[in-house]
Formats: structure tokens, C-alpha cells, sequence
């Protein structure tokens, strides 16, 4: 009696764990849970020619960020940071091309074209001269479109990868611009904000052709109106705080789901939060938002795990902060910091598919990525 007492108990936490945790990676309450060996297995796969290209920023985000974030977050996973067990690593230069030190206009429009511009700029080039950005590209290569931020959707980055303007100030074009070009998945913050600053044309477009969901709760809800995903999909989701967030990879996931098909998809994921954390010299808001991103990062290898012909690229539009090496023995984490402001460090490059060891062990410039993924997206 004791033996299948025993054996009914044994049953029963194997069923309660498979409840709790499926084969995806993912858990019940929309968390990740995957260890050092399977993302490992993921990183170190066969790869086929991408058709699908994942697109990760940290908005800010420096070397050290890293670092400190590995040396100071409490770990999610035993291993520390999924960005840091990808092999293929290398730097990337950020100036613009009228100031060493580059802002998100500027450099996102590097990062989306290929091509260096001034400071300010949206998709422009130096003479004003409009750029083909990478949204634009994908969709005349047939791919669908997602832009995801957890900033306001007309702020630099995302806006740099899909509109073009003189000036990243140019809120209100740039907004109206970014609904008129219809991306497939457009994740940002604040629905009022947006739905003001329509003008009427493109408030109708807003209206009647997208499936709108106001909040991440409410995503599924709204996608099953449209269950064949034939209308673009506006969300609006968490803002970047000083508490890490799986809400970046939740979007993420959900873009993914939609985003897929035959002839895959191009997507770009913003972590804002080091930028802002940044210039607020805040070490514990961007170690927080470096974990967001990193959770987007997990959610991108797993989607990867099944889907082999996706390209993986994370870097940072710039660094802020002028964050120095941590030694593990601050006393007070925001000494960090030693300005407020943008730097001219090099970043981070991070890579995973078909073609990725490209950025092993090398420096490069902005632009060598957007080019590497301008010919991704071609077929190259």
C-alpha cells in the first residue's frame, strides 16, 4: 500500500511540473524557464537561410550595462544572462555623420539603412534625401512587418526603422506616418497619446483597419477577431520602468505567432530603459531594462528553436551614461554613471543564425549590421 501511495505521489508532482511548465520554454503565468544547456543547444544548432530576422536594441545600452547587470540583477536564471552565452560577439562603432557622439535618430537610422546621417534625423540621409529603411525593404521583399517598443511608438528608434522626417521632433507627422504605412505588429506605449495626435484620415485607418488592443490583457482577445491575421495589429503594452518586466517578451512572443508565415518577417524589439535610466543616472533602471531585454532575448532563441531559418541580431543604438567596469564592490551603484549624457563607446554586437559568426571577435560599424541584415532580407 505504501509502494502505490509512493508511486501516486511520484505521478502527481510530475504532472503538477508539466502543468506548471511546458516544452516551449514557457510557463503558465507567462514567464521563461530554460536552462544553460538548452540555450546552448539552441545557440549551437543547424541554421538555414533566414526568412525570418529578429531585430533586438537596447536603446543606450553600453558594454558595462552588461556587466553590472550580470554582476548586480537577481538572476532569473542560474546561468546569468542569456545574451551573455551567445558566441558570436563583437563591437560596433556608433558616430553619426556630422557628431562623434550619436543620438537615437541618427544612429537608429544607421541601424535601420545602412547609411550614416545627422543627429536628429528620421530616416533621411545628411541632404535630407529620403532612405529606404528596413520596414519598407521587408515588405517589398514580401515579409511582414513588426515594430515593437515598450517607449511611445513615435519615439527615435522605432520611428528611424519605418518613416522618414528632418526631425525626430516631428512627433505628430511621424505618428500619423507610422499608421499610414500599416505595420503588421506595432507595439508601443499609451493609447491615448496616439489616438490623439491622428489626424483624421489616418484616425480612420487607425479605427477601421486594425485590430486594436489597448492592453497586453486584452491581445488575444482582439487577434481572435482576426484570427487569419489579414489586418495590422496596433497593441499597447508596458512602459519601461525600474523593475524588470517579462512584458517585452511577451510581445515579443505574441509577434512572432502572428507575424509568421511563408515567406517570414522582419522585426524590430526596443528595450528603451537604458537610455532613459541613463540619463537619469539610475545603475538599478538600467540593469532592470537590460534584464527586459535580455527575457526578450530568451523568448527570441526559443521561437528560433523551432523555427531554424530566423537571423538573430542584438546590439545597442549607442551608450549612455558613461557607465565604468563594474569590480563587484560599489558602494553606491549610480558612481557608475559619470554623465548624464550619450557617449561614443563602442557597443555591443550579439548574433545567432545562419551567417552570424560574421561578428565573432570583430569591430564594426553601425552601418556593416544594418548592411548584413539588408542582405538577410534580400536573400542574400
Amino acid at each position: 500500500m505504501k509502494k502505490i501511495l509512493a508511486i501516486i505521489l511520484v505521478l502527481l508532482l510530475a504532472f503538477s511540473l508539466t502543468a506548471c511548465r511546458d516544452n516551449s520554454g514557457w510557463t503558465d503565468d507567462g514567464q521563461i524557464n530554460i536552462t544553460k544547456s538548452a540555450v546552448e543547444d539552441i545557440i549551437n544548432g543547424e541554421f538555414e537561410p533566414p526568412k525570418n530576422i529578429i531585430f533586438i536594441i537596447g536603446d543606450g545600452m553600453g558594454v558595462n550595462d552588461i556587466e553590472a547587470t550580470e554582476i548586480y540583477s537577481e538572476k532569473k536564471f542560474d546561468f546569468g544572462l542569456v545574451i551573455n552565452q551567445i558566441k558570436n560577439q563583437g563591437l560596433a562603432t556608433t558616430y553619426s555623420a556630422d557628431n562623434k557622439v550619436t543620438d537615437s535618430a541618427a544612429s537608429g537610422t544607421a541601424l535601420s539603412t545602412g547609411v550614416k546621417t545627422n543627429n536628429g534625423f528620421i530616416g533621411k540621409d545628411p541632404q535630407g534625401n529620403d532612405l529606404k529603411t528596413m520596414a519598407e525593404l521587408a515588405r517589398e521583399c514580401g515579409k511582414k512587418v513588426g515594430i515593437i517598443t515598450n517607449e511611445d511608438i513615435n519615439g527615435a528608434t522605432p520611428s528611424a526603422f519605418t518613416v522618414h522626417s528632418d526631425s525626430r521632433d516631428n512627433r505628430k507627422e511621424i505618428i500619423n506616418k507610422f499608421i499610414a504605412f500599416k505595420p503588421d505588429v506595432l507595439m508601443g506605449v499609451d493609447y491615448n497619446s496616439v489616438f490623439v495626435a491622428l489626424n483624421d484620415e489616418e484616425r480612420q485607418m487607425f479605427e477601421n483597419d486594425y485590430v486594436v488592443a489597448k492592453k497586453f490583457e486584452d491581445f488575444e482577445t482582439a487577434a481572435a477577431t482576426d484570427p487569419e491575421a489579414k489586418k495590422p495589429f496596433i497593441g499597447f503594452i508596458e512602459k519601461y520602468s525600474s523593475v524588470a518586466s517579462y512584458n517585452l517578451a511577451q510581445s515579443a512572443k505574441f509577434a512572432f505567432d502572428r507575424l509568421k508565415n511563408d515567406n517570414g518577417f522582419f522585426v524590430m524589439i526596443e528595450s528603451a530603459g537604458t537610455d532613459k535610466a541613463g540619463h537619469n543616472k539610475d545603475m538599478n533602471g538600467k540593469i532592470a531594462s537590460v534584464v527586459t531585454l535580455d527575457r526578450a532575448v530568451a523568448a527570441a532563441l526559443l521561437f528560433m528553436k523551432e523555427n531554424p531559418d530566423t537571423l538573430l541580431i542584438i546590439t545597442s543604438d549607442h551608450e549612455t551614461g558613461g557607465v565604468l567596469k563594474p569590480t563587484g564592490n560599489e558602494k553606491y551603484l549610480n558612481d557608475l554613471c559619470t554623465t548624464s549624457s550619450h557617449t561614443a563607446t563602442d557597443v555591443k554586437v550579439f548574433a545567432v543564425g545562419k551567417g552570424s559568426e560574421y561578428f565573432k571577435d570583430k569591430t564594426v560599424d553601425n552601418t556593416d549590421i544594418a548592411k548584413f541584415l539588408i542582405n538577410a532580407i534580400k536573400g542574400n
